[in-house]
């Protein structure tokens, strides 16, 4: 072999390794790339879900607090119209207690009223109070049932109040506490 054709061998078996050389580094340099990309994409769609993720609770965070609040304000609405018509419908049941009490039903029930106080009495010392708005029919009361009648300073609207001090009794059959016992314990 000439020197020519040695000197052509080594640079050609020069260029061979040169080239694997280049094309190993280039793989390894394309390879080293493809990881740092794995990575960043990895990376990346991890912090794309962690703030889809916070997104997503902070939007169901808004619509339950929007919704407690629409709630509470339909409750406050229906209190509201509730209160409203129960009033009115105490309203309207006042003024027929007070077309009530200008029947003869109603002196009917004052005397049923006093004879049942007086019979729950026995032999102890009652008092019964009238409301002051029947003070006219306080003869008439007497004289059906045979006891002493006490007009009451105070207005509980109708019906009796009796008091047996020796046993520490109160018999409310008035009509304003029979209203304000209804009242609070009436619901839609």
């Amino acid at each position: 072999m000439t020197l020519d054709e040695k000197l052509e061998l080594f640079s050609k078996a020069v260029i061979d390794s040169a080239t694997n050389q280049n094309i190993e580094i280039v793989h390894q340099y394309q390879e080293s790339l493809q990881k740092i990309y794995d990575e960043h994409k990895q990376n990346s769609l991890k912090k794309a879900d962690a703030a889809y993720l916070a997104e997503s609770e902070n939007l169901m965070r808004e619509k339950n607090r929007t919704l407690s609040s629409e709630a509470i304000e339909i409750k406050r609405k229906i209190n509201e119209k509730s209160s409203e018509l129960t009033d009115k419908l105490f309203q309207d049941v006042a003024l027929k207690l007070g077309e009530y009490m200008k029947t003869p039903e109603y002196s009917n029930l004052l005397i049923a009223q006093i004879s049942k106080a007086k019979e729950f009495a026995r032999e102890d010392e009652i008092i019964i109070y009238i409301n002051p708005s029947d003070e006219g029919k306080k003869q008439l009361l007497e004289g059906n049932t045979g006891v002493n009648l006490t007009v009451s300073t105070r207005d509980f609207i109708g019906g009796t109040r009796a008091v047996i001090h020796s046993k520490n009794i109160l018999i409310d059959n008035s009509f304003l506490t029979k209203l304000s016992e209804a009242k609070s314990s009436f619901s839609f």
